[in-house]
């Protein structure tokens, strides 16, 4: 995945527990609702299923084409990055900074997106290697405290996660966000479960209608 593509599609969709072909579906309809970058979450509550989860990322990558790019998210350290990258996962999310993580991730010739908050991790972040720093965790309500953050880090390629829905991601992107992701106001478990891939659909086209 090129920084090109984060930069022309500015979204990604996040699956957290959904495995398998419900990922598979899951991705199809938030395909069909207009996005095309998409990140499996890792759950390091459950390491066991680490696995699991690289095989639903090497599922996707190999169902759908090169115009979508397929990513790892919650990469806490670097066992789960090489599981990611070994499954054809393209860009390494984390909720937080490793220099490790952002070191192997570069080594693999895959795009760094670790977390930071203060202007402090997120400068050291970038220092580290980071292709984009994600700025997280940002609620609904946090546009004034992004806003004053990145004014003096505005050379930095941030995303932001974390406070995403149709209401507030064009304000978000008009900070000057590379890119946004959200993914429970697109795609929950429950409704996957429940088979429920129209609502995700429309969830996301409600997403990319924002932005368009």
């Amino acid at each position: 995945m090129s920084m090109e593509l984060i930069r022309k599609h500015r979204f990604v969709g996040i699956l957290r527990h959904i495995p398998g072909e419900l990922a598979l579906k899951t991705v199809k309809a938030m395909y069909d609702g207009g996005i095309r970058i998409f990140e499996v979450t890792f759950d390091p509550s459950y390491p066991e299923a680490a696995q699991g989860t690289g095989d639903t990322i090497r599922l996707l990558r190999d169902n759908f084409g090169p115009e979508v790019s397929i990513g790892c998210g919650t990469a806490v350290d670097v066992h789960y990055a090489k599981i990611a990258a070994k499954s054809g996962a393209e860009f390494i999310v984390s909720p937080c900074s490793d220099p490790e993580v952002i070191r192997y991730t570069k080594d693999q010739g895959l795009i760094s997106i670790p977390g930071a908050y203060t202007p402090t991790e997120i400068q050291q972040a970038y220092r580290w290697g980071a292709d984009i720093v994600k700025i997280f965790p940002i609620l609904p309500d946090g546009l004034p405290y992004l806003k004053n953050v990145i004014s003096p880090l505005s050379h930095i390629p941030f995303m932001v996660t974390g406070g995403i829905n149709p209401t507030t991601v064009r304000s978000f992107l008009d900070t000057g966000a590379v890119a946004v992701a959200a993914g429970a106001t697109i795609a929950t478990r429950d409704l996957a479960l429940a088979g429920d891939f129209e609502t995700i659909r429309l969830n996301a086209q409600w997403h990319i209608e924002k932005i368009a």
